[in-house]
């Protein structure tokens, strides 16, 4: 039964990278051919046809893979990675948790060197950044203990083993992207039919509100189109999640720290009892991660 549901799981996630890439191509390729061909029909002279020989004509052609390309390349680099820790205020250790801290991967036998930071957030919480980077907020490295953050710690390695950051940046970009290329269809003929249609409707009053329903009907299928693309891929997206942070849990035990984050999900648990802080069907059915008594079972059973 485990088996077959990990295979199930990884078919999701293959669908979901497959349903990503085809869709939101389509909405570029699409998008970027419009484009181009009102801009043949403005300027003749200057934009090269869309099956035209030569270098130039080419990059044009291929201009909006080449700038998704290199928006990936930048979103899995060291500077983005830079720019989400200092943007979530992660700054260097000082010398009291530096010396915990090595200690502590010293203990656990880590030979992945990593970068460790903290920020100033009286939250607990943790989180991997690019291939070696993980952010504690300093919450966390106040309530937790030693081996709790043995296991906080084994958990985020788990994150950076299995390429997840990879993984969502790719996701990321391909939606963000074919959502602005999916706008990109709609706005430019909305555009030039509202151009005309004012002109028309100022020479005959009467089809102003035959334009109206147009225009309204226009960007219903739009709104349409994007939600129905945004939840596929936001359920699934977030079902993948969830099987990540269970996998991340399972890393942390057989590096041997699964006791220690088992203490801390424990007390977490009470946290959120004694505050109340149980999500709504909504709030669980869109969260990226499962519900702490979720994590605590299954954890109690591989340990």
């Amino acid at each position: 039964m485990k088996t077959t549901l990990r295979i199930f799981r990884i078919i999701s996630k293959l669908l979901l990278l497959a349903y990503v890439t085809i869709v939101n191509f389509v909405f570029i390729t699409v998008f970027y051919a419009l484009l181009l061909s009102i801009l043949r029909h403005i300027w003749p002279a200057y934009i090269p046809g869309l099956f035209d020989e030569g270098v130039i004509p080419y990059l044009v052609n291929t201009l909006p893979y080449y700038l998704l390309l290199l928006f990936i390349l930048y979103s899995i680099s060291p500077l983005n990675v830079w720019v989400l820790r200092r943007k979530e205020g992660y700054r260097p250790l000082n010398s009291s948790d530096r010396m915990r801290l090595e200690r502590l991967l010293s203990e656990m036998g880590m030979n992945r060197r990593l970068k460790l930071y903290r920020n100033n957030d009286a939250r607990v919480n943790a989180a991997a950044f690019g291939f070696n980077t993980i952010g504690l907020t300093g919450g966390v490295l106040a309530a937790a203990s030693d081996e709790e953050l043995k296991g906080i710690i084994s958990h985020e390695v788990g994150h950076i083993s299995h390429y997840d950051f990879v993984y969502q940046v790719l996701l990321f970009s391909m939606e963000s992207f074919g959502y602005r290329c999916l706008y990109g269809i709609f706005l430019i003929p909305a555009l030039i039919f509202g151009i005309i249609g004012s002109m028309v409707f100022a020479l005959v009053p009467a089809l102003g509100l035959v334009g109206e329903l147009i225009a309204k009907l226009w960007w219903a299928v739009y709104k349409l189109l994007h939600r129905i693309i945004y939840g596929i891929s936001r359920i699934t997206d977030v079902n993948i999640n969830k099987y990540a942070e269970y996998r991340c849990d399972a890393y942390a035990v057989k590096y041997g720290c699964g006791e220690g984050l088992l203490s801390f999900l424990r007390r977490l648990k009470r946290t959120e009892n004694v505050y109340g802080e149980h999500p709504t069907f909504t709030e669980y059915i869109m969260s990226t991660h499962p519900s702490t008594e979720k994590r605590i079972a299954r954890l109690e059973k591989l340990l």
